[in-house]
């Protein structure tokens, strides 16, 4: 087909000139320097100072490409008009329709019975006015996000205004099922990212039947506040309030921050679940949490950081928030101010019992400097360091039979270390540092009045006393400030060899050709207290914690400041990885880490060598997949195991004496689809003979078969074999509804006394679900859902 144009042109709008090849247009005037590309397939002409461009006519401009089946343009107005089969298709969707007006100048488009889509929005709309392409206001539009000649939910409104990057704004809207209309309303607006008006029903034995319900709406025209009421009803608790609120200011939005307020009128607070290890508070009705979260940029390279979370009694988050209080049942609260840059890091922090039932370290207030790693004067030498000063003060939970300190502490931290390669594959890092942390109070705790610890003079009983760790009792035997001299030294070393193996072929396994890199590494710690005051003698702010995993040896990544001691450690260990091609890039194929500590001098281990570590990834094809964290013991011998550590709350219980670590712990998760219909999970976590968390044998399993294209089921579950009991299972079934799933399940929690064996407790629970299939996240402007999950998780409401 004849092309009469084809010509580049430079101008500022969004639209160019439609000229011909042969003809001379009128002049644009000065636009810029941005070209565009014009072509048509028909005839083109001058009337009355017109150009027209007829069939087939194509317009390219950046990120814009215009299809119609003729143009005319008006240098005088600028205006470009676009008529028949009309396409404008950008980065953000399509608007399609049979006329349409675009002013190069003001970028302003004006149309009649257009349609459009911006993912994963749909419209259509009597007339429409853009006034740039990031707004626009449409006359009798329909609105969905099913894709489908027949939605089967859609939003028909007088008035609509669509910010296709944020928001949707509805004027006297009806909400349609089908072809049935539900509700209507008078202002509507929904979030691209959020919901608007959210109904989530469900039952929980708890809770008994519910329904959450909560409508999202902007109190500005930016939406940079987000405002949502919350009602809900519980049969079993009653009715309970809410409002949250999500806003952003400043520059380029920067500043962010959420506001939280629920109060709820427990109608049953002796039915209280009670968090682990503590009995429910039984008597409080009136229950209520208020949360502040806020990113606050005073300027581009210093911000302030609140969180502040007040709560009504120990179980409200518990009750009524089971899935955050899984993931943080003691919220923190604490306020900061940060100024950073390439080279430091200064902060001011204040951390303070907001609630008297929570432990908390104090920080009244803590300033704190970070020097980021730099090399010196263009030598291999490099500095780092941390310097702090505040005023600490360890505080218990009221009823907590402990004493309670507090002391000013200073720390200060410098090292320098060397980096360096020899012959292209051996890295060898030495280290050098001191640090020297002052307190101006000391003491030891011990288990009997002050006056009765001097008395003792049997040797027996005053060895009884001893607390090596200096963990909190009910007596503190208070001395005055201490100096603790602290220096370290160390070396990383790591060698790098590779090969490489282009003969191994094979389509099933994902392999074009073996790239094998072979990494042995090494890192040596010493730290030495000089004869300074041990950890017995000192206050601990910040203490060394239980864990399953070995902790760092480098400093400061090793930041239990009052925990330090004399040590002297060597972790050795042997990486491989295994590359193959795959996308036209290097994918790894699979990958295994394995190293073990040697311990010539462990303040918290009786074990000579740690276990030996081992993690794995392996994940050859797509639909296989292997993921290993292991350790075994490396040796056996007898050591003590704290018999007063709680296991529900691991983090709670402090090390109070050097342990025995040869414990086992394994944990594995497979992944795999053995037919396309069909998709499985396994992970099996096991752990036994640890000193501070009790034994545990567990096994997940979830699956999902597709059985046609509407229909499918899933199920998931939990069985602990220590218990010979079933902890969680839950079963789903799904139905495709076009754009739509639609899931309906049914869950049941057991609460099993792990000393008996005994289930105590039995929570049921219903699920119902409606995601949209291309945007799961998206559920606009109306949903049914079960965002929150008493039993199985997911956020809460």
């Amino acid at each position: 087909m004849k092309r009469l144009l084809n010509a580049f042109f430079v101008v500022f709008g969004t639209l160019g000139m439609l000229c011909t090849a042969d003809a001379q247009l009128p002049a644009f005037g000065s636009f810029g320097d941005i070209p565009v590309e014009i072509t048509a397939d028909g005839e083109t002409r001058f009337e009355g100072g017109v150009a027209i461009a007829e069939n087939n006519v194509q317009i390219h401009f950046k990120d814009i490409s215009i299809y119609c089946d003729s143009a005319e343009y008006n240098p005088d107005t600028r205006d470009v008009l676009l008529v028949g089969n009309v396409r404008i298709y950008q980065d953000k969707g399509v608007l399609a329709g049979e006329r349409a007006l675009y002013n190069l100048e003001t970028k302003q488009i004006r149309s009649l019975e257009f349609a459009g889509e911006f993912y994963p929005l749909r419209f259509r709309a009597l007339s429409l006015r853009a006034p740039s392409l990031n707004e626009f206001r449409l006359r009798d539009g329909e609105f969905t996000v099913d894709d489908s000649s027949e939605p089967s939910f859609r939003v028909r409104a007088k008035s609509v205004r669509i910010y296709p990057d944020s928001r949707v704004i509805f004027s006297r809207s009806t909400i349609y099922i089908g072809n049935v209309p539900v509700m209507w309303l008078p202002y509507l607006f929904a979030y691209t990212n959020n919901t608007g008006i959210e109904f989530l029903p469900g039952y929980y034995s708890s809770w008994g039947a519910y329904l959450l319900t909560s409508y999202t709406f902007p109190l500005t025209k930016d939406a940079n506040i987000l405002v949502r009421p919350r009602f809900d009803y519980r049969t079993e608790r009653g009715v309970a309030l809410g409002v949250d609120s999500i806003f952003r200011f400043g520059k380029a939005d920067r500043s962010t921050g959420t506001f939280k307020l629920y109060y709820a009128w427990d109608q049953d607070p002796g039915d209280a679940v009670g968090g682990p290890g503590e009995p429910p508070e039984g008597d409080v009705s009136e229950r209520y949490r208020i949360s502040f979260q806020n990113r606050l940029y005073l300027t581009d390279d210093i911000y302030a950081t609140f969180d502040i979370n007040r709560l009504s009694d120990q179980d409200v988050m518990e009750d009524f928030f089971p899935t955050e209080f899984r993931v943080d049942p003691q919220p923190d609260t604490m306020i900061s101010v940060t100024k950073w840059n390439e080279w430091y890091t200064l902060t001011l922090v204040t951390r303070w019992q907001m609630n008297d039932f929570q432990q908390t370290m104090e920080r009244l207030p803590e300033l704190s400097l970070d020097i980021k790693q730099h090399q010196l004067f263009g030598l291999p030498i490099y500095y780092d360091g941390t310097n702090s000063v505040g005023q600490l003060r360890q505080t218990f939970a009221e009823g907590d039979d402990l004493a309670e300190y507090q002391a000013v502490r200073f720390d200060t931290f410098h090292q320098i270390s060397m980096q360096h390669t020899f012959f292209d594959f051996l890295s060898i890092v030495p280290k050098l540092g001191f640090r020297g942390v002052y307190y101006s109070a000391s003491g030891q705790f011990v288990n009997e009045p002050t006056e009765t610890f001097f008395a003792q003079s049997n040797a027996t009983q005053l060895a009884s006393q001893q607390n090596p760790f200096n963990v909190p009792t009910a007596y503190l035997n208070e001395t005055g400030a201490i100096f603790r001299p602290i220096f370290n030294a160390g070396v990383e070393s790591s060698m790098k060899f590779w090969k490489i193996y282009e003969g191994i072929q094979s389509r099933w396994l994902g392999l074009d050709g073996v790239l094998h890199v072979s990494q042995p590494y090494l890192n040596y710690s010493y730290v030495n207290t000089s004869g300074g005051p041990s950890v017995s003698e000192t206050l601990q702010f910040d203490r060394l914690v239980p864990s399953t995993q070995l902790p760092s040896l480098n400093f400061p990544q090793f930041n239990t400041i009052d925990s330090i001691e004399t040590w002297s450690i060597l972790r050795l260990g042997w990486r491989h990885r295994l590359y193959t091609r795959r996308d036209g890039d290097s994918y790894k194929w699979f990958e295994v880490d394995n190293f073990v500590d040697a311990n010539f001098d462990n303040f918290y281990s009786s074990n000579q060598i740690s276990n030996f570590y081992t993690k794995m990834r392996f994940e050859p094809v797509p639909w296989f997949s292997l993921q290993f964290d292991g350790q075994m013991p490396a040796t056996t011998t007898d050591g003590y195991k704290d018999q007063n550590a709680n296991p529900s709350e691991p983090n709670s219980e402090p090390i109070d004496q050097a342990v025995d670590n040869s414990f086992t712990q394994l944990n594995t998760t497979v992944g795999f689809q053995p037919a396309r219909s069909v998709y499985l999970q396994f992970q099996h976590r096991y752990l036994n003979g640890n000193p501070f968390f009790d034994d545990s044998n567990r096994l997940n399993a979830s699956g999902f078969v597709r059985i046609n294209d509407n229909w499918s089921v899933s199920a998931t579950g939990e069985y602990a074999f220590e218990v010979s009991q079933v902890l969680f299972q839950q079963y789903s079934i799904h139905r495709d509804l076009s754009s739509w799933i639609m899931s309906l399940g049914f869950a049941v929690r057991n609460d099993v006394n792990f000393s008996t064996s005994e289930v105590e407790d039995t929570n049921y629970g219903v699920v119902f679900t409606m995601t949209l299939k291309d945007a799961p996240q998206v559920a606009l402007p109306i949903t049914f859902d079960q965002a929150t999950s008493p039993l199985t998780g997911g956020s809460d409401n």
